[in-house]
């Protein structure tokens, strides 16, 4: 996969790929499960698929990019705790609450009355963190995802976001949410999709006004980059276009932009000029996410 190459050649040390999403069921998940450990086993020569920090920095010393996996939304798990601890183990290191839309643990962004987190959900949260799996309210609604912050016991994550206050859409996280995944000692990763930027679109300046708005609000050891990239944005367009319940079309979802994987420079050029100081940037661009993962994954 080209992305891969690029994402090394870019400075990359760790992407993590999205083999399932809401809609999937288990022998779905499982089939892509099996596919992307095969992928990436028959190219050991640059990549390599870790489970645990140090695995990512061991590839780093080896020249390769690590590798991890993770599900947007909890379907694959149906209404099975125990697939918690098997995916787990076939590489599965986070999953989203709800993509977009209502399922067994709560609802997703786009749901009109969020009616919060399920029983079902919450024996879920309590499960992931038995084993070591990410809690992750991205895409999620604002109420699921506070509820869920609340519930896990482990440092949770909001993957891949913007502020709201600087972006006046669904998949943005308001103040308070910050504050939250903030407090149970999470990380905030921010997108670089134009849709959630607002004014200034995908540029490596708009990105940076977000980092600095969850850094001032919480400290910059609880924000990161989680670039949410698209590898085949047409593709996805076409996609999009036939799920409005999921994508709603007043939603920004067509004609996106998007910052490049070669665009990371860029954005640690802007951190410099704004005078972050180098810890902040190397927690920025990782190490807060190193952080978060060795407290969790097991």
């Amino acid at each position: 996969m080209e992305v891969l190459s690029r994402a090394a050649a870019a400075g990359v040390d760790f992407l993590s790929i999205t083999l399932a999403i809401d809609g999937m069921d288990f022998r779905a998940a499982a089939q892509q499960v099996a596919i992307h450990r095969a992928f990436i086993a028959e190219r050991g020569d640059a990549c390599v698929l870790v489970d645990s920090t140090q695995g990512v920095r061991d590839a780093r010393a080896a020249d390769k990019l690590a590798v991890g996996f993770h599900f947007q939304g909890t379907a694959p798990f149906e209404e099975e705790l125990g697939w918690v601890d098997l995916y787990y183990q076939l590489g599965i290191r986070h999953a989203l609450m709800a993509y977009n839309e209502k399922n067994r643990v709560g609802c997703g962004c786009h749901v009109a009355e969020d009616t919060g987190l399920t029983r079902f959900g919450r024996q879920l949260i309590a499960e992931m963190n038995r084993v070591g799996m990410l809690v992750d309210c991205a895409h999620t609604g604002y109420r699921t995802s506070m509820e869920a912050l609340e519930a896990s016991t482990a440092p949770a994550i909001i993957s891949h976001t913007n502020v709201q206050a600087l972006g006046d859409h669904p998949r943005c996280v308001r103040d308070d949410q910050i504050q939250a995944c903030a407090a149970g000692g999470g990380v905030l990763g921010i997108t670089g999709l134009s849709a959630f930027l607002g004014e200034g679109g995908a540029t490596p300046e708009r990105l940076v006004d977000h980092i600095d708005h969850v850094a001032q609000l919480v400290g910059p050891q609880h924000v990161g980059l989680g670039l949410d990239y698209v590898y085949d944005l047409p593709t996805f367009e076409l996609f999009v276009a036939r799920m409005p319940e999921r994508y709603p079309p007043d939603a920004g979802y067509a004609d996106m932009a998007q910052l490049e994987l070669e665009d990371i420079p860029r954005i640690t050029a802007e951190l410099l000029r704004r005078g972050y100081a180098e810890k902040e940037i190397r927690g920025i661009l990782g190490e807060n996410w190193l952080r978060v993962c060795s407290e969790v994954w097991q």
